[in-house]
């Protein structure tokens, strides 16, 4: 380990996550930046995940994990975490997820070498059940946020950005990433790091597979009426586009004054782009 590195924390909430546990753990074991903390957060999992855990906190003193004794679900096990953390820079990975080997090298570089930017976030693959190649997914321009999660899986950030913006929030269950992201967003500066440092796996028992696009939705549409309007670094084109996914979100829950008044935003964000946007929509074009 290189005295100079500074530390590292990585969060790594489970919950039942004994199938790819150990591989995410041994991918932070593979970094080649190697000064870095792992706290592994169980939400009160049922399964082998606490005999896994235990298998690699006696291994590396790195390691170290907590466990709640009951579930408190995915933001409140990242503010578990988080909490306990005691690195310069941050990070989180899933339990079904892994890491580059040059992940934390490559980011907190990054983030040494430019002072002004508070978070970085690289690009990743997504990969199968048997983590083979399936599709690339890159890190998309931060003024996207404004209608979805740009940032995608893999970043990293500075403990002031933590301590500015506080713990994630419980009442963002399925959006509580991007309600964190986009709540960066509009302190901090933000950039990609179009490197690929990260592996999404897509299987069936994934939080994203398990849960019903319509509660998806409902959080994403919280998150974005919540912040669209302060979310200035985004170019009028992309904000109008956040409040014409509310718009749409609104219409499936048949909402129709909340997504009225979504589209009217839109129009007076950014009106030639949302005129032709509307017209797509009410055509059928595939796109907005």
């Amino acid at each position: 380990m290189n005295p100079e590195q500074l530390l590292v924390s990585i969060v790594l909430p489970t919950y039942n996550g004994s199938r790819y546990l150990a591989e995410a753990i041994e991918s932070c074991l593979a970094q080649t930046y190697g000064n870095w903390e792992l706290i592994v957060v169980d939400d009160c999992s049922e399964d082998m995940t606490q005999q896994i855990i235990s298998q690699y906190v006696a291994r590396d003193p790195r390691i170290r994990t907590i466990r709640h004794e009951t579930n408190k679900r995915l933001p409140g096990a990242l503010n578990t975490g988080h909490a306990a953390a005691t690195g310069s820079y941050l990070m989180w990975t899933s339990d079904d997820n892994r890491l580059r080997p040059d992940a934390i090298e490559e980011m907190a570089a990054f983030l040494e070498e430019h002072p002004a930017i508070g978070l970085v976030y690289a690009d990743s693959i997504v990969i199968d059940e048997q983590g083979r190649y399936l599709r690339d997914y890159p890190a998309q321009p931060a003024s996207k946020l404004a209608y979805f999660n740009a940032i995608a899986a893999c970043c990293m950030y500075r403990k002031r950005v933590y301590e500015t913006i506080g713990g994630y929030d419980a009442d963002m269950l399925l959006a509580e990433d991007y309600d964190y992201w986009l709540r960066i967003y509009r302190q901090f500066e933000i950039a990609p790091l179009h490197k690929v440092l990260y592996e999404y796996r897509s299987h069936g028992e994934s939080l994203t597979s398990t849960t019903t696009s319509a509660a998806v939705r409902a959080s994403v549409e919280r998150a974005l009426r919540r912040h669209l309007p302060h979310l200035h670094r985004s170019s009028p084109q992309d904000r109008a586009r956040g409040w014409l996914v509310c718009a749409g979100a609104a219409a499936r829950r048949w909402a129709p004054i909340p997504a009225a008044r979504a589209c009217l935003k839109a129009l007076r964000i950014a009106p030639g782009f949302s005129v032709g946007a509307i017209a797509k929509k009410l055509a059928g074009v595939p796109g907005q």
